[in-house]
Parts: C-alpha cells; structure tokens; sequence
C-alpha cells in the first residue's frame, strides 16, 4: 500500500464518498480510483459500492504495515509484509536486512520447524514471521536467545488471556499438553560469533479444529482454549515490544529462571530420543542447558537439534 491507497481508506472510512470526488481530490482518473478499490479488496478491505460512492464495511484481517500500531522503538521498524511466501526465514537468510527487520506472511508455502517439519499455516489465523538480528552473539548466549524468544511470547500471550501457557525445552510454546508455537532459530556464524540470527516464529491464533484437521489432537490454538477470537494486530503488537523489551534487557539468569518455572514436563519421566537417554527432567542449568537425572546421575544436554518427549 502506498500513500494513495491509504487516504482512500481514510476518506471512504468517514462517510461514503463518490469515485468522481475521490478523483478530484487525488488528481488521478475515475478508472485509476477504481483499480485502487479493486486493489484495498483483493487485501481484504470489505467495501460497499453504489450510485453515491465507496464506504469501507470492514477493515483488512491481514496484518498490513498501515494496519499495525508498533509501539517498538527499533523492532520492526523495518516490516515486510507478505500475502504468500515460501518462508519468512528463507527470505532473511537470501536477502541483506537491517538489524530489527521483521517479516510477516499470512501464509506460507515451505513453511518449516526444528529438524524441517513442515509448519501449517492457516491464512488470517496465525502468526508466521522472522525477526533478523544483525549483531554479534556469543556461543554462550545463542541458547539464551532460543530461550528468549518464547518467553518473550509466553508473556505477549499471558497478559492477554492469562492461560497457562508452558515452555517445551528448547524453544515451544505448549498449552494443555498440545503445541500452541514454534520457534526456529537459525544463525550466521563467522570466527568465533553469530553474526546473524533469524527466529522464525509461528503461533496457532484463531485455528479451529477444522484448520488443524490431522493435528488437532497434538496442537491447538488460542481461540479453541480461550473461547473466543483473538484480535491477531493487537497480538502481534503485543508480541514485538515484548520481544524488543527482552532483548533490551537482555538478563541471561531471568531467563533461565522464566523458562524454569514454566518448564513443561518437569519432574516427570522423559526420553531424549535422539540421545536414546531416559529420565527425570529436573529442570534447567545455568546455561540454559536441559537436565535430566538418569540411572547414572545428573545429565547436562544443550543441542537445540535434541527431541524431549515424555514417557506415558
């Protein structure tokens, strides 16, 4: 959308107003004005015509940079917004972005989680985007940061609906025992630094469980635990300067407790299954590190690429 586009949307939102005034006043053809409307449409404005002019009936769903009201002083500042896309992270690690860029599809074709299992994404119901970081971070501090990122969001969503959200180790959101958001940090590495990192993020919103059809029994949404439609713009608002605030206050040690205290599965049995390893997860180390007291004693894991699953 440019600036045309957007005071059409303006005008037409106060009163109903004629093709021929909107043409005056822009300077441009009747036609011109038409194909701008065709255009607000085909984005989701729902606008009524007739012999008096244009009304907008209803607002886009579509998360468009004019519709977002980002309260964030540096994160996503510079926002790329997408009908369809093969992957918001695909199109960060292809492209030179500046530090704080976000990019947002309301659907995406190649969508992927850990270990590229494919992400469904429902148009207009979810969130799908990347953060880009173009800064150094140390190898001490990338498992922080894979831990930041759903803490950020758990507390987005909580201050929302104050549902019981917990952290699946090492970077999931859960929600009554189903998968409510995954988080895929992928990174740059030159010398002994990340000198890039891209978070894809993706978060079941407003899916019923027509929308998840095979995985409604592994995953949910907010809608189907709150009750009710979650306002996505607000949301996602919400979820940027929580974002942004983390990584300003960036406090290793909170982190660690945040995730501990919300961990899911602690103190119960489970098994890594790549490590083929089994025991009790007693929580987290000061590094963020996952451990598991096994018949051999305490056991420190920290590969993100590691499966935790719980044992029945």
């Amino acid at each position: 959308m440019d600036k045309i586009d957007r005071y059409i949307i303006e005008q037409i939102s106060k009163n109903r107003i004629s093709g021929e005034e909107l043409s005056k006043l822009l300077g441009i053809s009747r036609t011109a004005i038409w194909k701008r409307i065709k255009k607000l449409e085909s984005l989701g404005y729902k606008i009524s015509h007739d012999k008096k002019g244009y009304f907008l009936e209803e607002r886009t769903e579509f998360l468009l940079p004019y519709e977002l009201d980002l309260k964030t002083q540096w994160l996503g500042r510079n926002y790329i917004f997408f009908h369809t896309i093969n992957s918001t992270n695909i199109y960060a690690k292809e492209n030179e972005l500046p530090d704080g860029t976000v990019i947002l599809a309301e659907n995406q074709t190649a969508g992927k989680g850990r270990k590229g299992r494919k992400w469904i994404s429902t148009e207009g119901k979810g969130l799908y985007f990347s953060i880009v970081l173009e800064r150094d971070i140390s190898p001490a501090e990338l498992l922080i940061y894979s831990l930041l990122f759903p803490v950020a969001v758990r507390k987005a969503i909580i201050q929302k609906t104050d549902l019981p959200v917990q952290i699946k180790w090492p970077n999931d959101l859960y929600l009554n025992g189903k998968k409510l958001a995954g988080f895929l940090i992928e990174t740059e590495i030159e010398g002994n630094s990340a000198t890039k990192l891209i978070a894809g993020i993706g978060i079941n919103i407003n899916q019923t469980e027509e929308d998840l059809g095979e995985i409604k029994d592994i995953a949910t949404s907010l809608r189907l635990e709150y009750g009710k439609d979650i306002d996505r713009k607000r949301l996602f608002a919400d979820i940027i300067q929580s974002i942004e605030e983390e990584i300003d206050n960036f406090d290793k040690s909170r982190i660690v407790k945040e995730v501990e205290e919300n961990l899911l599965w602690k103190g119960e049995k489970i098994k890594l299954t790549d490590e083929n390893i089994e025991g009790t997860l007693i929580g987290l180390n000061e590094f963020g590190g996952i451990r598991i007291l096994t018949d051999k004693g305490l056991k420190d894991f920290y590969s993100g690429d590691i499966t935790v699953r719980r044992i029945e």
